[in-house]
């Protein structure tokens, strides 16, 4: 069996097409870029992710033919939290309001009161990444596209509506809506109530790791690809990855280091006390549960680094040698990473990034230093409360852009001190769509059995803690949060 996943991020979509045995077979990726229109405000115009997927979907065909193969299947995994009102058409009514756009904070503002009972209807407290406000903000500011719209949707939702003409969700993207009961994994009226919105303008949901539907005739003849194929919901692409790295079992858990940063832990249900600090969601395996830690600055914030403190021309290897020529420690350079808010354990809008610490010795080196430091101090941070829920995690599995850095992973094993893995396969989030999709349909007959046989030539790479660079990261992370605490 052939299968197609669709992977969409943040700043692009990639087709691949994989056979059962993982062997990829044919990539095509098409990058787009985020509208930033504001501090608060990003959007997208659904075109972008409209024309990706109709070029995919035909390089795809055109790949197949000439080698005389099928393409079985669709699986499809993406970001999770944009929001999209569409018409009775599918016509998209404006700009995709982004994940990381933050114009809906004041509305959340509001809701603060009530977030304890969020939390135990939820899994997750109220913050602006979540779409459910996003989706009061239109309601109350753009009120006749709120009237027009048919549905609002996710960036997934729209892609799959194209694809099959079907208005369907899965559970992965309901729990990062804040609209959805972590338990029940319905929409809830009370919820739907808060939050101002009418239950018919949401998709129906489905459970992760299901056939959404099939490709209608005419994605089929605007791609070249058949109709009739089936599209699996794979789930949210952090899921997702969770799932291509193999977090199936209790203390299984892994981080990917991307525009943002995500920490995934296994869970088999909701924790009875379950707090505010971090996020209980979906898991791309059907029925299970995932507890998420996120970092809305990562490998964005490396990327400002280098845009605003070095020339345009100048490719990642010249920062990345800096920054090894930086001692541990960075010469005494600390950073607050937060530089669109911090995101768990207390979901603080306000807060902002900057650099402290600075003296007339301090180099750019140790600035670029700093900043990779601090996110691993943050993500440490994060670590700690998960192992709260799910006991101590003697290792993590690590991918994402930045990890491809050696030295950020090995910043990492010594701040954690605990082994890292890294997989030769960077593709893990598709991998995950992979594995999804052939426990779907029926080509495996477990997820650990598709596990099994698509990892089965992959290579890892770990990495050992240093005791003593952990000592000197150790001391410099209760700097960062005693800062935080002062100024917060």
């Amino acid at each position: 069996m052939n299968v197609c996943v669709i992977d969409v991020g943040t700043s692009s979509m990639r087709g691949i097409l994989y056979n059962e045995k993982a062997e990829i077979l044919f990539v095509h990726q098409i990058q787009y870029e985020v509208q930033y229109l504001s501090e608060t405000e990003a959007e997208q115009d659904p075109a972008d992710w409209k024309r990706a997927l109709l070029e995919i979907g035909r390089k795809t065909a055109e790949f197949a033919a000439a080698k005389g193969i099928g393409v079985d299947a669709l699986s499809l995994t993406s970001q999770r939290s944009s929001v999209i009102p569409v018409d009775r058409e599918g016509t998209p009514l404006r700009p995709a309001i982004m994940w990381l756009d933050k114009r809906n904070a004041s509305i959340c503002e509001e809701l603060k009161d009530r977030e304890a009972w969020i939390v135990s209807k939820t899994g997750a407290r109220v913050n602006a990444i979540f779409s459910g406000s996003k989706m009061t903000w239109i309601r109350r500011r753009e009120p006749e596209i709120y009237d027009k719209a048919y549905k609002l949707i996710t960036i997934a939702d729209y892609l799959a509506w194209l694809m099959t003409g079907e208005y369907k969700t899965d559970h992965t993207y309901g729990s990062r809506s804040g609209l959805m009961n972590i338990r029940t994994r319905q929409w809830d009226e009370e919820l739907l109530e808060l939050y101002e919105i009418d239950r018919e303008k949401l998709c129906d949901l489905i459970a992760p790791g299901s056939v959404l539907g099939y490709t209608k005739e005419a994605f089929a003849r605007e791609t070249g690809l058949a109709e009739g194929i089936p599209l699996v919901s794979a789930g949210g692409d952090q899921q997702c990855a969770a799932l291509g790295m193999g977090v199936i079992e209790k203390g299984d858990m892994e981080l990917t280091a991307g525009t943002g940063a995500f920490l995934l832990a296994y869970c088999d249900q909701v924790p009875e006390e379950l707090k505010a600090e971090i996020i209980c969601g979906a898991h791309a395996v059907p029925g299970k549960y995932v507890l998420e830690s996120s970092m809305l600055s990562c490998a964005s914030l490396y990327d400002w680094f280098k845009k605003q403190f070095y020339d345009p021309g100048e490719g990642y290897e010249r920062i990345n040698r800096e920054v090894e020529s930086s001692p541990a420690g960075a010469g005494g350079c600390l950073v607050l990473p937060y530089f669109q808010g911090r995101g768990t354990p207390d979901f603080n809008m306000k807060a902002s990034g900057s650099f402290h610490n600075l003296t007339l010795n301090t180099t750019r080196q140790d600035m670029a230093r700093a900043v990779l430091e601090a996110i691993a101090f943050e993500a440490r941070n994060n670590i700690e409360v998960l192992e709260q829920y799910t006991g101590e995690a003697r290792q993590l599995f690590i991918s994402g852009g930045l990890t491809n850095f050696e030295s950020f992973d090995q910043i990492q094993a010594d701040t954690y001190q605990k082994k890292l893995v890294k997989s030769s396969n960077p593709e893990q989030t598709s991998l995950g769509g992979l594995v999804s999709a052939l426990t779907a349909l029926g080509t495996y007959g477990s997820y650990e059995e598709a596990l099994r046989a698509v990892k089965a030539g992959e290579q890892e790479k770990s990495y050992e803690p240093d005791p003593g660079q952990g000592r000197i990261y150790e001391k410099k992370r209760r700097q960062m949060k005693e800062l935080y605490r002062k100024l917060y």
